[in-house]
């Protein structure tokens, strides 16, 4: 229902938390407000309420359909007090490794539910941070909130933010920490003494350029060296799951999800393994399981309004981020009388909106994963070719140091053309041209018997899609840690020379290949600086330098892709845009 009314902005409005500290909100809210108050709808941002950063939805737009809308500056960050700990104090704190957590976004929904322009009805959305923010908020089950959007989520540190499978997603950590809107409130912070000391630092580092990247120790980066929460702590707590308990989302932590969440996510997208994880995860564990729901396009990190990643252009990909989470609450909150019999469920709306690359479509399943996915594998040969029948015995060879690593853009980067990048470095594999159109949609993984001769050894696998004319643009990726093969929590050197197995997890993916494409693996020791530098031996991680780097020798005795493959008769019904841009 559109509201007729304008909108009302207070500011810096004070929330108290259960400990006393106060959080600052500006309000949108109707006006006038409907008799009885207006349902309404929060997000938590760590990137000023002020500047917009990051929420993406029209706030305005949002009010207009009946909403009040709350935009909260977390915990110690721009107007709200409090200590600021990155990924912390969104949920409940008693799921943290120490108790020191605080309850935030249990104490918001609560507050937002008792004020009189509030008809007592919450809702939670966000992207990103404020993503992770709207999952912390709903683990902790506030009495009062109906639903939530997740897009994009940053949680789950230890697996899928600060690091992935084990190994630092370095770019992505030290450019977030350098960010316009995150290092100068950082600052801002400190005590008036080390604010100059600390911004001399971040300027030293920024002059750097892209050789930011390969200053050596980690532990002793200038400017990050002093930022306990975002640098310090979880790289001495990288092999410490309990460390980063409280911004896990497990399976203990899906049971108390007790709203319907639409989980968004975005194929190029830093988090795209959280999104889809989460929404299967609360799919089989949340005592509201069947209402979740999936989204997901062809977009980098918040980009949802793009159709073009990479210079490659998506057709009718962009999406009216607004419009999308509006149609969510409207199921569970719907605003104004004339809404009143509107279904509060999510019976009726897919299960799972997907945009296919390859075949550039929108297509709905009614299960997630997809009923009738069947594992193909892809057998990798000694010859370089590959493709779907016996291996054939044989070893591949090449050599990796980490003084000259593989440098080919992420994943995250998008499709870009990563044939400039193969060298000796990596082992390149091949399928023919296919004969007919081939539907990979799921989670691919990759599996080596593999050797190398350090005591340590990054192992990273990339897809490629090999057009006809030769043009290979990257597809997935995904990277695993010899010394973690039989545990993160309990590190083991390799023996030099000795065979093992090595599981590599890809991300999700979905595209179709055409009749005339082909597949192409590349297997290397790693990425940079998307990655940090395994030094190739199993030395302290956090201390080494160039000095402890050893280039070795890989072989492998085997190798597969296991790929989830869609038969045609298994696929869903292809749609136009459901959020089409205005």
């Amino acid at each position: 229902m559109a509201h007729e009314g304008v909108v009302r902005i207070l500011r810096d409005v004070e929330i108290p938390m259960r400990d006393g500290v106060i959080l600052r909100a500006n309000l949108h809210l109707p006006d006038p407000l409907p008799d009885g108050g207006a349902p309404a709808l929060l997000t938590r941002t760590a990137y000023g309420k002020d500047t917009g950063l990051a929420i993406g939805s029209d706030i305005a737009r949002l009010v207009a359909r009946g909403y009040a809308v709350v935009v909260q500056d977390k915990r110690g960050r721009f107007a709200s007090d409090g200590a600021y700990t990155l990924l912390r104090d969104d949920g409940d704190g008693a799921l943290g490794s120490s108790g020191g957590g605080h309850s935030d976004g249990y104490d918001t929904v609560e507050w937002i539910a008792e004020q009189p322009w509030c008809d007592g009805r919450v809702g939670a959305f966000g992207l990103s941070y404020l993503g992770y923010a709207t999952i912390g908020a709903a683990i902790s089950a506030p009495p009062h909130l109906v639903a939530g959007v997740v897009e994009q989520p940053s949680s789950d540190e230890y697996t899928d933010r600060t690091f992935t499978d084990g190994v630092l997603f370095l770019q992505n950590v030290v450019d977030w920490g350098a960010l316009p809107f995150v290092a100068p409130d950082i600052v801002a912070k400190l005590a008036p003494e080390e604010q100059p000391v600390v911004q001399a630092e971040l300027d030293e580092l920024l002059a750097l350029g892209d050789a930011k990247y390969e200053v050596l120790p980690l532990d002793d980066m200038p400017y990050y060296r002093r930022l306990e929460h975002a640098w310090g702590g979880p790289l001495a707590h990288r092999e410490d799951e309990a460390y980063f308990a409280e911004n896990r989302v497990g399976g203990a932590e899906a049971t108390r999800v007790r709203v319907p969440i639409l989980h968004v996510g975005g194929w190029y997208d830093f988090f795209t393994r959280n999104s889809i994880r989460q929404f299967e995860l609360l799919s089989r564990l949340s005592p509201v399981g069947a209402q979740h729901r999936l989204v997901v396009g062809p977009w980098a990190h918040a980009q949802l309004a793009a159709s073009e990643v990479a210079g490659i252009a998506f057709p009718d990909a962009a999406v009216d981020e607004t419009s999308l989470i509006a149609d969510w609450m409207e199921r569970f909150a719907p605003a104004g009388a004339a809404d009143s019999d509107a279904p509060a469920h999510a019976e009726g709306w897919p299960r799972a909106i997907v945009y296919v690359l390859g075949a550039n479509r929108w297509r709905v399943e009614p299960n997630w994963p997809i009923l009738g996915t069947e594992t193909r594998t892809l057998a990798l040969q000694p010859d370089g070719s590959a493709s779907f029948g016996p291996a054939v015995a044989g070893e591949r060879t090449f050599d990796y140091d980490p003084a000259r690593p593989y440098t080919a853009p992420s994943v995250i980067a998008g499709p870009v053309d990563a044939s400039a990048h193969l060298g000796d470095h990596t082992l390149v594999y091949e399928t023919a041209p296919l004969v007919e159109p081939l539907e990979i949609t799921g989670w691919p993984r990759a599996v080596l018997e593999a050797s190398t001769t350090g005591t340590d050894a990054d192992w990273l696998v990339e897809l490629h899609v090999v057009a006809a004319d030769g043009t290979a643009r990257l597809l997935d990726e995904g990277i695993a840690r010899a010394r973690y093969r039989h545990g993160r929590t309990s590190p083991v050197a390799t023996e030099p020379g000795r065979v093992e197995r090595i599981e590599v997890h890809l991300r999700p993916t979905s595209i179709e290949l055409q009749a005339g494409e082909g597949l192409r693996v590349v297997v290397t020791g790693g990425k940079f600086p998307a990655f940090e530098r395994n030094p190739g031996a199993f030395v302290d991680l956090n201390t080494a330098t160039e000095a402890d780097f050893v280039a070795s020798t890989r072989t492998i005795v085997s190798a597969r892709v296991e790929l989830p493959v869609v038969p045609a008769a298994a696929r869903g019904e292809w749609i136009d845009n459901p959020w089409p841009l205005p």
